[in-house]
């Protein structure tokens, strides 16, 4: 009986927490009606899912998390874009520490193969002129650069991206190809040969890899769309997303709390890196265009602020405030839209992480380039944000955080 009982509170328990978390952000939703009135009534429609964590502090600065979420399912398939750079910079981060011979900022050359016909040795972006893992690190998060995820997708290789993700905990995560260039699954299994240097000297090479793991997708409605464009010709069906990328929402909020918050996990569930990598990433997340000297970004008009910082500011080319700082990486493709960020206000004491995914393509057609990116799914991101931080900005803390970790980044 006293079983029983036990059982039947904690099952109580868990429903109003899940009544609760559906009601906060239900009742953020519906607020914006008037704003995104097709989005709040077509909300299956727009495959809208949120996650968002309150966090809180203790005196010692502890953080404790609670997390609210909206229309959250794991088993419906969204294309995840390049929001999946973040694992992929992370990891490439990890295995250089893991290398005795090499550094972050150690030239790199991909030899010639299948996928890179010249080789990769030049990078003009560079203080050096020449490509790094660091250089490539910078240029995924600040412009969300293909060219610089493919390289670390070479340097990490098919295979070790997924295990060490599923080692993690991340197991429903599948990455699968390069990004922005058209490649066969065979190609994409394979990885080029590179050589890393200290001035012209070689001091580490890695060997060409082919991948094996099999990555079969485990989520149902991969099949988007009413029409699809092929090799330049409209076809009538959904386009078929069994062989793309995919991250779920939960993971990625997950991801990105293990990287910001990394003393909350068991050694065995954190990445194996230092204080100055996770100082690296924290910096290289959260820069801004203008901030970059290499390379550097003279255009605001093209390269603003919110560019790729879709929360807050991705609807507005004003300049973020220096109190306001967004670690975060978004995706956008396939009229999916995407952005993960844990944002921190340090002069009104704020901090949250929020992660959403919002899709619009009024006329069922994939590959047609004609997205509602800048019309409905960015400016409804950034309100988004900007509803939680007053939410946050209102919410009664019993400790205030102590962000000064992040100050100086």
């Amino acid at each position: 009986m006293l079983r029983y009982l036990a059982c039947l509170i904690i099952v109580m328990n868990m429903s109003c927490s899940t009544n609760q978390n559906e009601n906060t952000l239900n009742e953020i939703i519906d607020s914006m009606g008037a704003e995104f009135p097709n989005i709040v009534r077509n909300r299956e429609k727009h495959r809208l899912q949120i996650l968002y964590t309150q966090i809180n502090r203790n005196q010692k600065n502890q953080p404790t998390f609670k997390t609210f979420s909206f229309g959250v399912d794991t088993s419906r398939y969204f294309y995840p874009a390049s929001s999946t750079k973040l694992p992929i910079a992370v990891l490439a981060v990890e295995k250089a520490r893991m290398i005795n011979e090499i550094d972050i900022y150690d030239k790199f050359q991909i030899l010639p193969g299948p996928v890179y016909r010249m080789g990769v040795d030049k990078d003009i972006s560079s203080e050096t002129g020449y490509p790094s893992l660091a250089h490539s690190i910078r240029n995924l998060f600040i412009i969300s650069d293909n060219s610089a995820n493919n390289y670390l997708y070479d340097f990490l290789g098919r295979d070790y991206i997924n295990k060490r993700l599923w080692d993690l905990s991340l197991n429903s995560t599948r990455i699968r190809h390069r990004l922005s260039i058209r490649l066969s699954d065979e190609e994409n299994r394979f990885t080029h040969p590179m050589n890393f240097y200290d001035k012209s000297k070689i001091i580490y090479k890695q060997d060409s890899q082919i991948a094996s793991m099999p990555l079969e997708l485990n989520v149902k409605d991969y099949k988007i769309g009413k029409y699809h464009f092929f090799e330049g010709e409209k076809k009538d069906g959904p386009l078929n997303f069994s062989t793309k990328n995919y991250m779920n929402l939960p993971e990625q909020h997950e991801l990105l709390k293990r990287i910001i918050f990394p003393k909350n996990y068991a050694k065995e569930e954190q990445f194996s890196l230092s204080e100055s990598d996770y100082q690296f990433l924290y910096r290289e997340m959260s820069m801004l265009p203008r901030q970059s000297d290499y390379p550097g970004f003279p255009d605001y008009d093209k390269f603003y602020d919110g560019y790729c910082k879709f929360f807050l500011y991705g609807d507005t080319k004003d300049e973020i405030p220096d109190n306001i700082k967004i670690f975060n990486k978004v995706g956008l493709a396939y009229g999916f839209v995407i952005d993960n960020a844990y944002i921190i206000d340090t002069k009104n004491n704020i901090e949250f992480l929020l992660t959403a995914v919002i899709y619009s393509n009024s006329n069922q057609t994939m590959n047609d380039d004609e997205y509602e990116y800048e019309k409905i799914s960015i400016p409804f991101l950034a309100s988004l944000g900007r509803k939680i931080y007053d939410l946050e900005l209102k919410r009664y803390k019993k400790m205030l955080p102590d962000l000064s970790l992040f100050k100086t980044i």
